[in-house]
């Protein structure tokens, strides 16, 4: 056998061997459940509107967007839902303080809010606000639905209550007679009659579906602790608060008694069902519900992990699927405070940087299982060495090397060589891999995981050095090989980036001559030599360099 022949066979070899790797990965990734639904509901926790939100607010609604904008591209029919919550006595008591009138406090915060979301390229479908007049009909019906199931009764409530977090604590599980969450303020003591639920009741049948169901509450380290609090005993929760004479009457009134309203979490956690229809729109309801996800944060699992799903058995409705509890995020190893002086602004932060910068960097190390940082040496680092370094400079260089040596034109490839092939099986791993830990939720990992093929694919263009093949006569061939598969590899980066970066991964499209992709490309245009090119259009840098200074003045 010739040398040539030789290299041929091993290259035939190579091409079946990748053929079947690449299987091998999408036989696994088929057998996740996710695959098969054609439906997607997520939900974050909605806000409290008692000022403008921080970047601590902003990472778990960049999250949860990242997990909605990768369902619409398998071309699931996704639902994202965010919003206010207006109804917390605490949004009264801030209203007061400025000294402006409720309604219009909450309307110009509602707007805050928005801006802030829509600034971060937030794809949300449905924005709720809790004083709206449905969302009172879905609480009440709620709580209907508990008095008639027999879980709602009357008893007097003596305990301390904190109006930030909207939980009541005994004595024992405050932190030197201050709230353990908001270590700043002291709880207010109440002793009045209420409306309670039964929780306590339902203690055994949540620890039931929460053993049944390991997927439930993610990551483990979250479910250990819901076991815990169910093992130490539960206690039924007030599920009302008084009006008092001369205040306003803020909140949703109880069905038939005026004199108190929903207490404000009881009305919150029903966010989720309004948002998708409840009780009015059953065709929608049935479409949604139960939710897929509900993303929220460690500081409120008691609320959904317990209150929740009791007060769904209470009302004969499915439980949701599953709850990702992340952790919290400092700045500069400092807890966010505006005592401090530490918070930043979502809004300046995009003006300075952009918005992709910021969605990049608030995912590329985060992780369910552990808190997070926010250092603005941070920002400036991942900006420059990967999103500048790594990818602005692979597509400008992509695409400059097409104009230049063949006049714009994405060339066919010849018969691929090594390199290629192992480009090509690169791709179809790296796409498996990002899809298996996105449905886990590891949403740091699936960065790292394409961050690597970004690396491979420079590697190859330094390895292939097509500048010294366009200077060497019968090389032709070769270099349209390595052009076309440095654009493709470069294509299908930016369809696996779109749920993190999706303006910058429309860029690099549009660079690549190619029109806007649709929603089910992750499924439908991932594959290896899946969409034709023609001309490349240059365009400016996708991420141009910054100097050390803006990180000061972040």
């Amino acid at each position: 056998m010739t040398q040539s022949a030789l290299l041929s066979f091993f290259i035939d070899c190579w091409l079946f061997f990748c053929e079947v790797s690449a299987m091998t990965y999408k036989h696994s990734g088929e057998d996740t459940d996710e695959s098969s639904s054609t439906h997607y509901y997520i939900t974050t926790a909605i806000d409290y509107p008692n000022g403008a939100p921080h970047i601590g607010h902003a990472l778990e609604k960049v999250v949860a967007d990242v997990v909605a904008r990768y369902h619409r591209l398998c071309g699931h029919d996704t639902f994202f839902s965010m919003g206010i919550d207006e109804n917390s006595l605490h949004v009264l008591l801030k209203a007061n303080e400025k000294g402006v009138e409720p309604h219009l406090w909450i309307n110009t915060m509602d707007e805050t809010f928005r801006r802030v979301y829509q600034t971060l390229d937030i794809s949300y479908d449905y924005w709720i606000r809790t004083t709206e007049e449905r969302h009172q009909r879905a609480s009440q019906e709620m709580f209907r639905r508990a008095v008639a199931k027999g879980d709602i009764y009357k008893d007097i409530y003596s305990g301390w209550y904190c109006p930030n977090c909207n939980n009541f604590y005994t004595t024992e599980e405050l932190v030197g007679g201050r709230c353990p969450n908001h270590p700043s303020l002291s709880p207010e003591w109440l002793h009045e009659e209420n409306y309670f639920f039964a929780l306590s009741k339902y203690s055994e049948r949540l620890l039931e579906h929460i053993e049944s169901h390991p997927e439930f509450i993610v990551p483990a380290t979250r479910k250990a602790e819901v076991v815990s609090l169910i093992q130490q005993g539960l206690r039924d929760f007030s599920v009302s608060r008084r009006v008092r004479p001369g205040t306003e009457n803020w909140g949703i009134p109880i069905p038939d008694d005026p004199q108190h309203v929903i207490y404000v979490w009881f009305d919150a956690l029903t966010n989720y069902l309004t948002a998708v229809g409840f009780p009015d729109d059953e065709q929608k309801f049935q479409r949604y519900w139960p939710a897929d996800a509900h993303v929220i944060g460690k500081d409120i699992t008691r609320f959904h992990c317990l209150y929740w799903p009791a007060m769904l058995l209470s009302a004969d409705l499915p439980l949701p699927k599953q709850i990702p509890v992340h952790g919290f995020m400092s700045i500069e190893n400092q807890r966010i405070s505006k005592t401090l002086g530490n918070v930043i602004d979502p809004v300046a932060l995009v003006e300075k940087v952009g918005v992709d910068a910021v969605r990049y960097y608030l995912t590329r190390n985060f992780s369910f299982a552990s808190d997070g940082d926010f250092s603005r040496a941070g920002l400036l680092r991942f900006y420059n060495d990967e999103l500048g370094n790594d990818l602005g400079n692979l597509l400008n260089r992509v695409v400059s090397m097409i104009k230049r040596y063949r006049q714009g034109t994405v060339p066919t490839a010849g018969r691929p060589g090594i390199p290629e092939l192992e480009l090509q099986n690169m791709a179809s791993v790296t796409l498996q891999k990002a899809q298996t830990a996105l449905e886990n939720w590891e949403i740091g990992q699936t960065l790292s995981t394409i961050w690597s093929f970004v690396r491979r694919v420079n590697q190859y263009i330094e390895h292939s050095e097509p500048w010294k093949l366009a200077k060497q006569t019968g090389e032709e061939q070769h270099l349209d090989t390595v052009l076309y598969s440095a654009a493709e590899a470069t294509r299908i980066l930016a369809i696996l980036l779109a749920p993190y970066i999706p303006g910058s991964s429309q860029r690099i499209y549009e660079q690549l001559g190619l029109p806007a992709f649709q929603a089910g490309a992750w499924e439908q245009a991932t594959t290896w030599g899946s969409i034709p090119f023609s001309q490349v259009v240059a365009g400016p840098l996708l991420f141009p360099r910054l100097d050390p200074e803006v990180a000061v003045a972040l």
